[in-house]
């Protein structure tokens, strides 16, 4: 079995076939809810306290520490490894912080491995005092927790996050059920404003139970025009139109898809908002921005500013400000966020040099090309004297939900819509993606290349392969 332990670990020879999976689970979840940190190779060693520690006070990396059994059993051993973001390419420059939140959900993965191997046995056999201590091996119980590993890590995080004293694994889970609902025969959408800071009287006594298991009360919010307003303690008091909030002017430090803008901006000053979509994902947003989301059964933290980051280092050129590239990457990765969660499916270019047009776009589909149809030349001087980033964000998202790319030089200037790629490079290939996905790897021998799937995977490539996913 291939997994974070080496082939002559003692842990290894020790653990039980599920067991060994439900560690390698566990692992593997700073890198599913943090697409965008690293994480180094494990190295076992005797027991350690749980734990996820900064190694040094300029807080770039953090040590991860998961403890394998109970301190005083002789055979309990521990598991290290350091995690740090993703580097750009700039040589020489600092490593990037690691965030309080990025530490404390390391810190809960650590504690949450940790306690599981506490209380079950990981040996294949449970005897003599360590029976006294740990619950039997049992295969089921295990395979139960290692599904809801990831949700147990977001769920504490933003109890303690927010102060919140209703369970939010509860929340979650009856938001589940609820996906799985319909009303009029119509997939239900839902909201709620999560407020630690509201202490009015309760209309009713607890959320979730008494709302969602009432029909009608479970279909009167959709999320995105309306919500519940909930307290610290679960108490519902009041059920409100969303854009009473105060409508502050939307900046580059907020990220949100744009049907979502009411809930996102009720979710500021500690508030934290909650919304079921039509499609069955959960979208977690706080401080104005979109936080966490759950889809196709895989949770994720949003770190907008450092992806943004890591892609404009990507699509980065000499003649083009950084300030300009900034908002570049900054307008194309937000009309991405629209195309993932409307499921409509995109492709993006960055060429660095727009010489290489010719190299990736099929001749007759680049604006001003002489051989382009005579009612796409004139559809064309629709986007005369714009810039991708200076269009309104519902039309970019329009064009990018065309059949075919955009294509940007770096400065923002259109150069296709709509486009079929034909890059002369193909990149590395296995044989089994589909057309957009190669023709983004080709594409991205030119510059940088976004794809957006249908079912909402953004992808990311660079130099002819896949550099992130989110």
């Amino acid at each position: 079995m291939s997994g974070i332990l080496r082939a002559n670990s003692q842990l290894r020879q020790r653990l039980r076939a599920g067991a060994e999976s439900f560690l390698n689970h566990g692992a593997g979840a700073v890198e599913r809810l943090l697409p965008h940190i690293e994480v180094s190779a494990w190295q076992e060693g005797s027991w350690r306290h749980p734990s996820a520690v900064w190694t040094s006070s300029k807080r770039t990396e953090v040590r991860i520490t998961f403890a394998i059994g109970g301190r005083h059993d002789k055979t309990a051993r521990s598991l290290r490894a350091t995690v740090k973001r993703r580097r750009t390419r700039v040589i020489g420059k600092a490593a990037e912080v690691i965030s309080s939140r990025e530490h404390s959900i390391c810190g809960l993965i650590a504690s949450r491995v940790s306690q599981v191997f506490d209380e079950f046995a990981p040996d294949a056999q449970v005897d003599g005092s360590a029976g006294a201590r740990h619950k039997a091996f049992d295969e089921a119980s295990l395979a139960a927790i290692k599904s809801s590993f990831d949700e147990f890590v977001v769920a504490s995080h933003l109890q303690a996050h927010h102060h919140l004293r209703l369970r939010i694994t509860a929340v979650l889970g009856a938001l589940h059920t609820l996906s799985e609902q319909s009303y009029e025969n119509k997939a239900l959408t839902f909201g709620c404003i999560l407020d630690p800071n509201e202490h009015r009287k309760a209309v009713w006594s607890r959320f979730p139970s008494q709302v969602l298991t009432s029909k009608r009360y479970k279909a009167l919010s959709d999320g995105f025009r309306t919500a519940y307003v909930v307290s610290s303690r679960g108490s519902v008091i009041d059920f409100v139109d969303l854009d009473r909030y105060e409508r502050a002017q939307v900046t580059d430090r907020h990220f949100f898809p744009e049907w979502a803008e009411s809930i996102a901006r009720a979710s500021r000053r500690g508030k934290c908002g909650i919304a079921l979509s039509r499609q069955g994902d959960l979208l977690v947003f706080d401080e104005g921005s979109l936080r966490f989301t759950y889809r196709y059964g895989r949770w994720q933290y949003w770190n907008h500013a450092y992806l943004v980051k890591l892609l404009r280092d990507r699509a980065r050129a000499q003649r083009v400000r950084p300030q300009i590239l900034g908002r570049v990457v900054g307008a194309m990765y937000r009309v991405a966020l629209d195309v993932s969660f409307r499921r409509s499916g995109g492709l993006f270019v960055i060429l660095h040099n727009r010489r290489n047009l010719r190299q990736i776009v099929r001749r007759g589909d680049a604006i001003a090309d002489g051989e382009r149809a005579r009612i796409d030349q004139e559809f064309d001087t629709v986007f005369e004297g714009h810039t991708f980033q200076s269009l309104s964000r519902r039309v970019a998202v329009e064009l990018a939900s065309l059949d075919g790319a955009v294509v940007l030089e770096n400065s923002g200037r259109i150069l296709a819509y709509g486009a079929v790629l034909q890059p002369k490079r193909s990149g590395r290939l296995r044989g089994t993606e589909g057309s957009r996905t190669k023709a983004a790897i080709g594409a991205s021998n030119y510059g940088l290349a976004m794809k957006i799937s249908s079912d909402g995977d953004i992808s990311v490539y660079f130099d002819g392969e896949e550099f992130i996913r989110v």
